[in-house]
């Protein structure tokens, strides 16, 4: 066995299968990752019209909570293992201790994070969900099940399991359409079994997909704690800052405007405005795997290509995005949630084009991670969620102060990461750090 990392080093594969590697993979998630995507926007869009613009508001505020803190502290051990994953595959390491050990790290994590929100919950109660003890409830679940899913998520990019990666998400979205149905259905006008839903329909797929773990963890060298804490630590940080900017736009004008429904009318707005971000999350999943195994056999060509490949398909798709919120955006948002939830076209291309910065900040931030270059990558969000808090101290009407604030956010997030990146690949390039 001391001999299967250089044999596998010298046998490196071809070039050119990489990238039909990432296009299989990208094609195989795809049929969980619309469903996933279309659940999203049924959930919201049934829950909208059956709850009303001013309890939506506050649906909405956990809806971001959720997916702020949910995707921002655990999505990290995703992208962790998925890296690791590759890169101890291309030398032939068995990564059995190395799942172990984020597992553990997660669960501490986990641990400290509902610990903080039983100490916020009563403040944040009567802040934001108006004496409501139902919200922090479905929020401590929904954190024990993202912080097992994301774990398991890990493991199937990082072996190219993405035939059950696509079968967690394809659940998560039949379970939580079936149930929208079925509330719909029975005229539930209730907030609670809605918000419930927000927790049950990830659980749903835990158990399910379970099998798709077994032979993914083999024996193999140990795994320190240098070779995760420092890298945990900096995409922690960069996961929370990065979804604090996509999200924080949300709970601010929760608290600038008051309890008026303006934050569910934005979130209604959000959906139509990021349906290209759906898809582009399962290209994310498969670009970091990539990106790192190409490094990893020292193929830096393929890196290139790769990373080429993606930018210019997510630049074509952020620009339909806002050519799309241009053109049917304010139609697609009557359609879809109401005429009670309806905005200007000027708020959605605003939002599309946050969000065209946003997807392509995120592929500059997945070639940094495969360089192991989390401090820039931390820092640049950090940075730009400094710039969202600056703007939103801007004295204008509090719906234009913060879709200023998330473009500028999101504008400012692309343009630092992007030139981190160049900086960093133009050093490793030439063997320097």
């Amino acid at each position: 066995m001391a001999s299967a990392p250089a044999a596998v080093a010298s046998a490196a594969p071809p070039a050119p299968a990489a990238p039909v590697h990432v296009r299989a993979g990208t094609a195989t998630m795809a049929a969980g990752l619309i469903l996933l995507g279309l659940s999203g926007a049924v959930y919201l869009a049934v829950s909208a019209r059956a709850v009303g613009p001013v309890a939506f508001a506050s649906l909405s505020t956990l809806w971001t909570l959720v997916y702020t803190f949910g995707i921002g502290v655990f999505m990290p051990f995703e992208q962790e293992l998925g890296r690791a994953f590759a890169a101890r595959a291309a030398r032939g390491a068995g990564t059995g201790p190395l799942v172990r050990k984020v597992a553990l790290v997660s669960a501490v994590l986990l641990a400290v994070l509902l610990a903080a929100g039983l100490v916020l919950s009563p403040p944040l109660v009567s802040g934001l969900f108006s004496g409501g003890w139902t919200p922090p409830g479905v929020f401590a679940l929904s954190m024990a099940v993202m912080a097992a899913g994301y774990v398991m998520r890990g493991i199937y990019a990082g072996s190219s399991r993405f035939g059950w990666y696509s079968a967690q998400l394809g659940v998560e979205g039949f379970v939580r359409i079936a149930v929208c149905g079925a509330l719909l259905g029975l005229g539930v006008h209730a907030a609670a079994p809605y918000l419930w839903l927000l927790a049950l329909a990830p659980l749903a797929a835990l158990p399910l997909t379970l099998p798709g773990l077994r032979g993914a963890l083999r024996p193999g060298p140990p795994a320190p704690w240098s070779e995760l804490s420092a890298n945990l630590g900096w995409l922690l940080l960069a996961g929370v800052a990065a979804q604090a900017v996509a999200n924080a736009a949300l709970v601010a004008l929760q608290f600038l405007s008051g309890r008026d429904g303006t934050a569910g009318r934005l979130l209604a707005a959000f959906v139509i405005a990021r349906v290209p971000l759906f898809l582009f999350q399962g290209v994310q999943a498969v670009l970091l795997p990539g990106l790192a195994g190409a490094l990893a056999a020292g193929d830096r060509r393929a890196f290139r290509g790769k990373l080429r490949g993606v930018l210019a398909a997510t630049g074509a798709v952020a620009l339909a995005g806002v050519l799309g919120a241009a053109v049917a955006g304010p139609w697609l948002v009557r359609l879809a949630f109401g005429d009670g939830f309806a905005l200007d076209r000027g708020h959605l291309v605003v939002l599309a084009a946050a969000t065209g910065c946003y997807m392509l900040a995120q592929v500059f931030q997945a070639g940094l991670v495969a360089l192991e270059r989390h401090r820039d990558n931390a820092l640049c969000w950090s940075a730009a969620f400094g710039v969202f808090l600056a703007v939103c101290l801007v004295p204008l009407p509090a719906l234009v102060r913060v879709e200023a604030a998330l473009a500028l956010s999101c504008a400012a997030a692309a343009v630092l990461l992007a030139a981190r990146l160049y900086r960093r690949w133009a050093a490793h390039a030439h063997g320097t750090r």
